[in-house]
């Protein structure tokens, strides 16, 4: 071996590359890398003996291309110099031709292996080992291995990876691996998770039922979560850990993960162990070892990489906005259709802890929208808590802690089926006061029936001494007295109305309990009630908003008149769009004008039909008990009802710090009410937002076992979930001021760029949307007709490929949300 040929040697031997033999004829060489099974060739040099010693090397599985002189730059003559680069230009080139046709050979490959194999089961001996489901995987028809396709960003099979019963895993030759993944589906989010393995995928699938990216090793980490990063602008992404501390050569797993997260703003997520015993380390075992729960509050604890803990985010966010103009450089600029509100997640992170969990644990089985479900937990926490509190924002302002909700929505979202789990502990506890007071009320009814036959007794002897005309007075003295000896019904909780009318519901605050919630699915009937009639709808309407405030209510009756005081009332609808248009249709501007739908925080989720495919029900829902515990211990104290059969709750104060933020928050939205401001279109709603918001940050007090005022954290925590049913409002009576035609076109666009920030990609079939989307693009005129909006407004194209249509969203949408 000559000086020139050694010198490479060495150079490669740096990067564990050793080749049996280094030829310098200037031709392209192949051999196996250290990790190569035989045969594999994965490396490659040329060598150049003649003129200027020069040549290049590198090893496909790794990315690896190096170039190598036997000169320095500075002993080179420019010509020499000249010579020398291209020379190693030419050489990667050949390389990088000869890796894109190894890479295409192998992804062949793969589709043919794919063909040929036949579904996993669930008792393929690796899945058994590890606890986890196939979820899709094939295995070869003679052997249970498995195989799990490795795909790019566009769905293309790019490699495969085999497992086999032992455990041990082997990668198509050739096939491309780095910034390709195998993905699992999941609920619509906007939360993502990239793991290294498809065992510790199958597991975070398994609990959280995100959809998860699997890498397939640590380095490939990074590449994975800025490939998504540039297909999903918007979406969070969490990168599940590896925790390799039983490493000798360090900790590649953590090291890798946290450089990923950090790359892309992303976040964070350790498996925790009790025991080292037998070294775990990633979310597989921790699933085995710790339960489904532990690995749930693991994800829920994930930390957001920012510059103190990992590369700096500058160049991260340099990075995802680069990748948002590159695929939006081709597309016009979007014209505005005349709304400018966007929809945004829901922030359930702002939920105290034991409502946060209960409401993901709701979620995960009833597979409702995070936001129904949210509404339907904070409608329970209201009704329990409005007969023991008011909160006072400021000096001679106070209020309730009665929260209206109202959800707009289409029919079968499974709003009953949330509202039925979560105040199932409301319905409890009304069941066993009415069954304690059954003795209370029997004898109660005897003593009405007893002081109805006196009374009718006396009457009966008026009667008779006036038509003798006899004196009456010592009779008539007789009832008066027999009148205020009138017993009164026992104070047994009613707690929840599922329907009502006006009437009903205020003779029963005033007669029967002091509190209650109207807590219905189809409000359909409420809003098309007898008391929202065209003669009774503003009597109405001032009622509920009267009891929203806890305001005094008189009703003179030809029978028996009734006053209410002190009474506490919350309310839970959910009302088709539909019948909810109708409603404002009939009663004009008196539905906005009377405040009514302003003391309401609106919600109107994206629907999850479609996607809630069946999961059996789980055998315990911890954080549900906990849930309900808290509530229980707020029912159990009585209630502070005075003389009258009115409430007097205890009053709750912010802290000074709370009160600071509440004048900011109050000040901030008022600056939005001016002509010209953001908020003007929606002046009613937003008026009362700061008020629901100190109610919000009172229930969070009482719920977290508050002690004292109610803090800044709580208090900020409310202002941004009601922040977030504000931007739902202008949302909502935004697009009511649309034409149909505008208005369709806005539903449409919201709905398609939420299917894509969940599956991925930019484009979506006219089939999926008549099948999944909203109910109004069932209609097939309707939905051209809002196609036709989008594409004139520079939002979307429509692309025809033979009998398919497909609409493809313009991406600088999609990286805006």
């Amino acid at each position: 071996m000559t000086n020139i040929e050694a010198e490479f040697g060495a150079a490669m031997a740096v990067y564990d590359l050793a080749p049996a033999e280094i030829i310098a004829d200037g031709k392209r060489r192949r051999f196996d890398a250290a990790d190569d099974k035989k045969g594999k060739k994965s490396a490659w040099y040329i060598l150049h003996g003649d003129g200027v010693p020069a040549g290049a090397f590198g090893n496909w599985k790794t990315d690896l291309s190096e170039k190598w002189c036997g000169k320095s730059d500075q002993t080179m003559t420019p010509i020499e110099n000249a010579e020398y680069r291209a020379r190693v230009d030419k050489a990667r080139q050949e390389a990088e031709h000869t890796r894109l046709q190894l890479e295409a050979d192998a992804a062949a490959a793969c589709v043919r292996i794919l063909a040929g194999a036949q579904e996993a089961t669930e008792d393929n001996p690796y899945c058994v080992r590890k606890g986890i489901k196939p979820y899709g995987l094939k295995e070869f028809k003679d052997k249970r291995t498995l195989i799990v396709p490795i795909r790019d960003a566009a769905g293309a099979v790019t490699s495969l990876q085999f497992i086999y019963e032992d455990g041990t895993k082997r990668l198509k030759s050739h096939g491309k691996v780095k910034g390709c993944y195998y993905s699992f589906g999941g609920k619509p989010t906007n939360t993502l998770l990239v793991c290294e393995g498809f065992a510790t995928g199958a597991s975070l699938f398994a609990v959280t039922d995100y959809p998860v990216a699997v890498a397939f090793n640590a380095g490939n980490l990074e590449p994975v979560a800025k490939a998504l990063r540039g297909k999903l602008p918007g979406v969070r992404i969490i990168v599940c850990a590896d925790d390799d501390r039983f490493n000798e050569h360090g900790n590649v797993g953590m090291a890798k993960a946290k450089a990923a997260a950090a790359a892309v703003g992303g976040w964070l997520a350790a498996p925790a162990f009790q025991s080292g015993e037998g070294q775990p380390t990633d979310f597989n075992d921790m699933q085995a070892r710790e339960g489904g729960k532990a690995v749930m509050s693991a994800i829920n604890a994930a930390k957001q990489m920012t510059a103190d803990t990992g590369p700096d985010l500058v160049a991260t966010r340099k990075f995802v906005k680069e990748s948002i103009v590159k695929a939006a450089a081709a597309w016009p600029k979007p014209e505005p259709l005349a709304r400018s509100t966007p929809e945004v997640p829901y922030p359930s992170e702002a939920l105290p802890e034991v409502v946060l969990m209960a409401v993901r644990e709701v979620q995960g089985f009833t597979k409702a929208p995070e936001a129904m479900v949210a509404c339907s937990a904070l409608a329970a926490l209201s009704l329990a808590a409005q007969s023991h509190y008011d909160v006072a924002r400021a000096e001679k302002l106070s209020g309730p802690t009665s929260l209206y909700f109202l959800v707009v929505a289409e029919s079968g979202e499974r709003k009953s089926t949330c509202d039925g789990i979560l105040s199932k502990v409301l319905r409890e506890h009304e069941n066993r006061q009415q069954e304690d007071a059954q003795v209370d009320i029997k004898r109660y009814e005897a003593d009405q029936a007893a002081w109805d036959a006196i009374r009718s007794g006396i009457l009966e002897s008026i009667k008779l001494a006036a038509k003798s005309a006899k004196d009456t007075g010592q009779a008539e003295n007789a009832l008066r007295k027999h009148e205020e000896m009138k017993p009164e019904p026992p104070r047994v909780p009613r707690l929840i109305y599922s329907d009502f009318t006006p009437e009903a519901l205020t003779y029963s605050l005033a007669k029967k309990w002091p509190s209650g919630g109207v807590i219905s699915s189809e409000a359909g009937s409420v809003f098309g009630s007898h008391g929202m009639g065209k003669e009774s709808q503003l009597r109405t309407l001032a009622n509920l908003n009267q009891l929203w405030d806890a305001s005094k209510l008189t009703f003179d009756r030809r029978g028996e008149s009734y006053v209410v005081d002190g009474a506490r009332l919350t309310m839970s609808l959910q009302v088709q769009e539909s019948a909810l248009m109708d409603f404002i249709g009939r009663t004009g501007t008196l539905a906005r004008g009377t405040g009514f739908l302003a003391r309401f925080l609106i919600a109107r989720p994206a629907s999850t039909q479609g996607t809630r495919f069946f999961t059996e029900p789980p055998e315990n829902m911890p954080a549900l008990a906990r849930f309900h515990a808290q509530i229980n211990c707020i029912l159990q104290v009585s209630p502070p009802i005075n003389e009258r059969g009115g409430l007097e709750p205890a009053m709750l104060t912010l802290s000074p710090e709370a009160k600071a933020a509440w004048v900011k928050f109050h000040d901030e939205i008022e600056s939005g009410l001016g002509q010209g401001g953001e908020l003007q279109d929606v002046r009613d709603v937003a008026s009362k937002i700061a008020d629901n918001a100190a109610r919000m940050a009172a229930l969070f007090h009482v719920v977290a076992g508050g002690i004292g005022p109610v803090s800044v954290e709580h208090f900020e925590s409310a202002s941004i979930v009601t922040a977030w049913h504000l931007n739902e409002a202008l949302r909502f009576f935004g697009e009511i001021a649309l034409p149909d035609g505008l208005a369709n076109a806005a539903l449409l666009e919201d709905w398609i760029v939420a299917y894509c920030m969940t599956n991925g990609g930019d484009t979506v079939s006219t089939r999926v949307v008549a099948q999944y989307g909203p109910s109004k693009m069932r209609d097939k005129g309707a939905l051209n007709a809002a196609i036709q909006e989008l594409i004139e407004h520079g939002r979307a194209v429509l692309i025809e490929k033979g009998r398919k249509r497909e609409i493809q969203i313009n991406p600088q949408i999609l990286g805006g949300v």
